[in-house]
This record gives structure tokens, sequence and C-alpha cells, in this order.
């Protein structure tokens, strides 16, 4: 039996905003510690911790195939449009050999705004590549799906939901 996920020092984000949670532990893809942030008025700490446990940190091998794909098509398209120098070995990375071109230091977890009752939570995952350092990157993730891979631009929960998702 596996021991059950807790994060590490939790406590309110900013005493203005007393719903804004903080806590830390391990992301089992990335193999390292992050920062993970959620509302208390979309889950508990109880629901945070069992999505971390039950969905990120045990996503199939499906869903790290198309993390690894969608970030290899980034590099290559980013890699094709300009001459910077790169790390190494970055240009044959492919597979899970991407992996070790990115890193995630937070990780901030939703519901859906347009439905309270859905139970699938979402998640971006936030950090950087060898190949776009200057605007950082953000894996989108709702469930075990992987939505986007791409550099950051901060949507948080609309970049997993829309309007229309409403009643799935």
């Amino acid at each position: 039996m596996t021991e059950r996920f807790h994060m590490e020092h939790v406590g309110e984000e900013d005493p203005f905003e007393k719903d804004c949670m903080s806590g830390f532990g391990m992301l089992a893809l990335f193999q390292c510690q992050v920062e993970y942030h959620f509302s208390t008025e979309d889950m508990s700490l109880e629901e945070a911790e069992l999505f971390i446990q039950d969905v990120l940190n045990h996503l199939p091998d499906e869903t790290i195939n198309e993390i690894c794909k969608k970030a290899c098509d980034w590099k290559n398209l980013k890699m094709s449009s300009d001459s910077a120098d790169y790390p190494s070995g970055l240009a044959e990375a492919c597979g899970r050999e991407i992996l070790a071109f990115m890193s995630v230091g937070e990780v901030d977890l939703y519901r859906n705004p347009y439905d309270r009752n859905d139970n699938t939570f979402g998640a971006t995952l936030g950090g950087g590549t060898e190949w776009d350092s200057e605007n950082g990157m953000e894996i989108v993730i709702r469930g075990n799906k992987v939505l986007e891979v791409r550099e950051y631009l901060g949507y948080g929960k609309f970049a997993i939901w829309n309007e229309t998702d409403g009643n799935e």
C-alpha cells in the first residue's frame, strides 16, 4: 500500500486572501519538489492532495507521451525559427528524453468554474524549458488529459475550461 500524499508547509499565501493556499510536495513526473497552489473556494486541502496523489502523480503512459510529443513539437518549432545557442543534445531529444530539458517549480490546481459539481480537476504545471527560457512554460491538464504544452500564458483555469464545458 502506498503512503498517502501530504503537502508540507501548507498555509495561506496572503493574509488578505484567506482562500488562496499553497503547500509543497513531490511531483512524480519531474521527480522534484514543487509548490502547489489552490483556492479553498475551489477545493479542500484533502481534495487537492487526492488529485495530486491519484492523478498528477500517477499519470498514465499515454498522458506522459502526449506531454512529451507536444513539448517536442514546440521545441522543434522554436529551434527552427531562431539561431540561439542551445544545450548539447536538445536538438536530438525526442520522446521522454525531452523531460530532461524541462523543469517545473509550481503547480496551480483548479475546479471547473462553470460547473461546481464537475469532479474532474485541472492543473497548470509552470516552469521552464531549455529551448524557450524567455517565456517560461506551462503544461495544461484537465483530469489526466493534456490540453497544451506551451510558453507560459497565465490563463489559469480559463485555459482548462470554457463556458461550453459547464455541462460536461
